[in-house]
């Protein structure tokens, strides 16, 4: 896990690593790699993708609410955390899905406790799954599978990388993609709750990349669907 932050204030700037630091070291299990920028220029020019962003609003040059979008779209899966005295961004902040937005003075609490959020998705998303093939096996990470479908007895494996051909069947990928972002909306889908833009009463549309899949929906699943729907939304924002 790779964290970056960026405040063009030095006292703001270490109290985040501090804070940061001393949440991973009473957690344990693994220390991320901690990176810090004092401008939005200087983060961009870094090559490297990263996981979790601390990012203040009003620096000199580029401001955060640019630099936080420009990494969106080199990681759509980063998670973003607005660090400003400036609640007038929050509306632009949203446009870019930020993950959370914290006022400063930070409050140490709620940085634990929000920050114990983004590390639990993190895990979520890169929970890696093998999928073998008639050529061989291509290792997924979970936030890469879109959904799961059936097809004349054939299961189709739709991820942003590609579909692939499991040899398994349907039963296994029920039984094997447990995860809370995971749902089987017909016998014939699963599918990955992120990718959700539409719910119709037959139809889940999915939208990833460039791309549109849809997803039968069982209509006695319409309901519970929708509310597991809803919670998911509530455990991601």
């Amino acid at each position: 896990m790779r964290i970056l932050f960026c405040d063009d204030n030095l006292d703001v700037l270490t109290q985040l690593q501090d804070y940061v630091a001393e949440y991973f070291a009473h957690v344990g299990g693994f220390t991320p790699e901690y990176e810090a920028y004092t401008s939005g220029e200087l983060l961009l020019k870094n090559e490297k993708s990263a996981d979790i962003v601390f990012l203040d609003v009003q620096m000199p040059g580029l401001n955060g609410i640019h630099v936080g979008a420009e990494l969106k779209k080199r990681n759509p899966a980063c998670k973003i955390f607005i660090v400003t005295s400036y609640p007038d961004y929050l509306d632009e902040a949203m446009k870019f899905q930020v993950f959370r937005y914290l006022s400063k003075p930070i409050d140490k609490n709620r940085l634990f406790r929000n920050l114990k959020d983004a590390v639990y998705q993190y895990a979520m998303g890169n929970r890696e799954y093998p999928v073998l093939t008639e050529t061989g096996m291509v290792v997924l990470r979970s936030d890469e599978i879109v959904c799961v479908e059936v097809v004349r007895r054939k299961c189709f494996v739709h991820t942003t990388r590609g579909v692939f051909v499991s040899n398994e069947t349907m039963e296994y990928w029920k039984k094997t993609l447990t995860l809370a972002c995971f749902y089987a909306t017909h016998k014939s889908f699963i599918i990955n709750m992120r990718y959700v833009c539409e719910i119709q009463k037959d139809v889940v549309l999915l939208r990833y990349q460039d791309k549109e899949k849809e997803a039968y929906l069982a209509m006695r699943k319409f309901a519970q669907f929708k509310d597991t729907y809803l919670f998911y939304l509530g455990s991601v924002q």
